[in-house]
């Protein structure tokens, strides 16, 4: 059986989403290696996370070796701010996102990370899974319950790099699912195999976290 872990500091650049779309405009091979998909994965479609637990913990900032970046800890989720561009024309991008490791792996299996896009009105979410995926196919996003028939949010392709694949999406509805969820969350793709893949995803502290960024906006 696979464990998996959710790590708090992701090892891609950040904020973890304008750095995918600067990577996937430019063609650019992402920072810190490809992402290991690990054989027992395709073995391990139903591994399940622990429960999250009721009240998350206040945030704690923290300073990163990044100038002008900014991260506080929201149980399982990072909210994320970088300072970008010129002394006149600064920005500040800001996301919140969350990594998934397998156990004994130093480098995340997958990441997702929720955060605005210019010149949209909402939020998307991003994920950045492993090459080992198999076309044509969806990320499908959602939370872990009995009924097979429970929504799921759907995230088109938009793109492989030798250091993954990136597919993404509006969230609108399901994001108001996700915040009051007390059970945890998963992740779902098709590997190279031809097999379903099914990552957990913790919903601890997304609540908080998504106050806090909308506090960034």
């Amino acid at each position: 059986m696979t464990s998996f872990a959710h790590r708090k500091t992701a090892l891609l650049p950040s904020p973890f989403r304008a750095c995918l779309l600067a990577a996937l405009a430019s063609g650019a091979v992402l920072i810190g290696g490809p992402l290991p998909l690990d054989s027992a994965l395709a073995q391990a479609p139903g591994a399940k996370a622990s429960s999250p637990s009721p009240t998350a913990p206040a945030a704690q900032p923290t300073l990163s070796s990044e100038p002008g970046v900014t991260t506080a800890s929201y149980g399982d989720w990072v909210l994320r701010c970088q300072r970008v561009g010129t002394a006149e024309k600064a920005a500040r991008l800001c996301e919140v996102s969350q990594a998934m490791q397998v156990q004994g792996q130093p480098a995340p299996i997958a990441q997702v990370a929720i955060g605005p896009v210019p010149g949209e009105a909402g939020l998307r979410v991003t994920a950045l899974l492993p090459v080992a995926v198999s076309f044509p196919s969806t990320v499908r996003i959602g939370l872990e319950e009995k009924d097979a028939k429970a929504p799921l949010l759907d995230l088109a392709w938009r793109r492989c790099l030798p250091g993954g694949c990136v597919a993404d999406g509006p969230v609108k509805e399901d994001l108001k699912r996700w915040r009051e969820a007390e059970a945890p969350g998963r992740l779902l793709f098709r590997s190279a195999g031809g097999q379903e893949v099914a990552i957990p995803l913790s919903f601890r502290g997304l609540a908080p976290a998504l106050d806090a960024l909308g506090k960034e906006r």
